[in-house]
């Protein structure tokens, strides 16, 4: 219900399923994801509020230790919170800001959706070049077992 006092519109009308992290979560257009995190982020939630601040001051436990969402979260210092979803769907909210960002990669491929958000964050000013650095050796950089053959393509459309 409170997801749909955050959107303006009845809980009736939320379709829900359940996570591959365990927790019930809506099926949203990515517009209504973005907004969503927009408003979550926006403190104008007392009781959501509460929630997101337990996230930015102990993102382990949104994802576990070096985790994209754990990470991100630290190294911003409690401005952005975030949270990873199931089939390349990544969500972040800037705190106060009332400012949110939703991405969803179409083949569900977590590399392409830490790869695409540490753009978007570094392009929309979100996170510093040495954020958008120390992310993306952690969670863009090919590993030395990998074969450097092109087999497809990452761009942002």
């Amino acid at each position: 219900s409170k997801v749909g006092e955050c959107l303006g519109m009845p809980a009736a009308e939320l379709m829900t399923a359940q996570d591959d992290c365990g927790v019930p979560t809506c099926y949203l257009p990515l517009r209504q994801m973005a907004l969503l995190y927009a408003r979550l982020a926006s403190s104008d939630f007392i009781e959501i509020e509460r929630v997101v601040r337990a996230m930015v001051h102990h993102p382990d436990l949104v994802a576990g230790e070096g985790r994209f969402d754990t990470e991100l979260m630290r190294l911003t210092q409690g401005e952005l919170v975030s949270k990873s979803g199931a089939e390349g769907i990544q969500c972040v909210g800037r705190m106060g800001e009332a400012q949110g960002l939703a991405i969803k990669v179409q083949d569900g491929a977590q590399r392409a959706k830490y790869a695409v958000a540490i753009h978007l964050l570094r392009q929309v000013g979100w996170i510093s070049p040495a954020i958008a650095e120390d992310l993306s050796e952690q969670f863009s950089a090919l590993s030395d077992t990998k074969r450097l053959e092109v087999s497809g393509e990452l761009k942002i459309l």
